[in-house]
């Protein structure tokens, strides 16, 4: 995408400023989140002052800064080191957590980024969902780590919501994104180091619940500061129902939860317990209530046995609305089962195509090796020939040269294959997902 540069200072009542400063930020997914080298594109904020080590790339800044108030306080950076890795400042998320909050608040300035950018940790660190080197981080998941760990606490009650557990990396975020916030958290223990995961900050599925999380903290927020008073009642209720409820897997097995099903309807449907509260319990209120909805059984399925939940994507969500508004079951049935059966499909043909490919690059590297030792054999034949003092035949590289070849045409092989793959990939995203 070509850089669009920041224009000169403007009043944030010009007509180029986009109905984006209306509402809520855009954001997409960072294309520079991992340090990148050879790129002199960067920018960086130098209005009203410098952040100091804060890099942004183009596509975040054409994303979310072009055409906004905040245009004007964004510059092209200095030219980076050739050899130097370069990650985009942006691409984290508690940046962009302060970026949505200032935006929403019509905040004149960029300064939260970075002061958010430049917080200072205790001995405890970073938030441990953000090291990346972790296994279980690597899985989307959420490492145990012993430390001092924070709960909300009940100003009525003066008790822990203990559904809840937040280290202290991301409790001092908030605070400094949210000041009218403070002291809304307690030490968990009095302070003392326990083993426990952190809840608010997760990447991979748990990212969109944690989200919902910074979403009522900021509601809260936003309420305190119109009205002057602090209710973080609506906070606690959220946490209190949402907190326990199983994250959806997303397509991926879910074994040891709760499970909803129409056994003998469309036997065929199950659904987890977060997209039944989100997506079928509201057709309760319905009067009256759909008839699908008063089959649905739920049950804990037996010890090893799993289940990939039917409501995760928002097609799965619309053939749901669509069947519980005409209550066609038969059609919704249908569509469930010729989906269930590309499924199936594509999942062999993906395991198939895996295995060539594989075969394929291993051949090719197979290939490859062998033209080395192709070429150290008529290297060393050439150098005995020059060691004698005589002048020996050409270097012969027949046999180098056809090892050379065959990797090739498996390498070309291989990455025609992959892009096979990645076509058919994206058939189920577009299609079928």
């Amino acid at each position: 995408m070509p850089l669009v540069r920041p224009p000169t200072q403007q009043s944030t009542s010009s007509s180029s400023v986009t109905a984006q400063t209306n509402g809520l930020p855009i954001f997409k997914p960072c294309p520079r989140s991992n340090f990148v080298a050879g790129h002199n594109d960067w920018l960086a904020v130098t209005s009203p002052k410098p952040f100091l080590d804060f890099d942004i790339c183009p596509d975040c800044y054409n994303t979310s800064f072009h055409n906004t108030r905040y245009q004007a306080c964004i510059s092209p950076s200095p030219a980076k080191l050739e050899n130097v890795g370069t990650k985009c400042d942006f691409s984290e998320r508690w940046i962009r957590n302060a970026f949505a909050w200032l935006f929403i608040q019509c905040q004149p300035d960029l300064n939260l980024m970075g002061e958010v950018a430049s917080i200072q940790r205790d001995e405890d660190g970073v938030c441990p969902n953000f090291n990346f080197e972790d296994p279980e981080v690597k899985k989307g998941g959420r490492p145990a780590v012993k430390r001092t760990w924070y709960c909300l606490q009940d100003p009525k009650t003066g008790t822990l919501v203990e559904e809840l557990t937040a280290c202290s990396d991301c409790v001092e975020h908030i605070k400094l994104i949210f000041p009218c916030l403070k002291s809304i958290f307690a030490p968990v223990a009095d302070g003392q180091k326990l083993l426990a995961t952190c809840d608010m900050m997760t990447i991979g599925d748990g990212e969109a619940r944690c989200l919902e999380y910074f979403d009522s903290l900021a509601s809260v927020a936003q309420a305190t500061l119109e009205t002057g008073t602090r209710d973080i009642t609506p906070l606690i209720e959220y946490i209190k129902t949402w907190a326990p409820v199983p994250i959806c897997q997303k397509g991926n097995a879910v074994a040891g939860q709760k499970r909803y099903s129409l056994p003998t309807t469309i036997p065929e449907f199950t659904a987890c317990e977060e997209c039944y509260l989100k997506h079928i319990a509201p057709n309760l209120a319905m009067s009256p209530p759909p008839i699908i909805v008063s089959q649905l059984q739920y049950d804990m399925p037996a010890t090893g046995a799993g289940f990939m939940c039917d409501l995760f994507s928002p097609r799965l969500q619309q053939y749901w609305k669509d069947a519980a508004l005409t209550n066609d079951v038969a059609t919704y049935r249908q569509k469930l089962i010729a989906r269930n059966n590309k499924m199936q499909e594509i999942n062999l043909q993906l395991g198939r195509m895996k295995q060539e490919y594989q075969q394929l690059k291993m051949q090719s590297e197979m290939h490859i090796q062998q033209c080395r030792i192709e070429q150290m054999r008529a290297t060393t034949a050439n150098m005995a020939w020059m060691s004698t003092g005589w002048i020996g035949p050409p270097i012969d590289w027949g046999a180098t040269n056809a090892q050379m070849s065959r990797g090739g045409e498996f390498a070309i092989k291989a990455a025609m294959t992959l892009d096979k793959m990645t076509a058919l990939e994206k058939e189920w995203a577009d299609y079928w997902e």
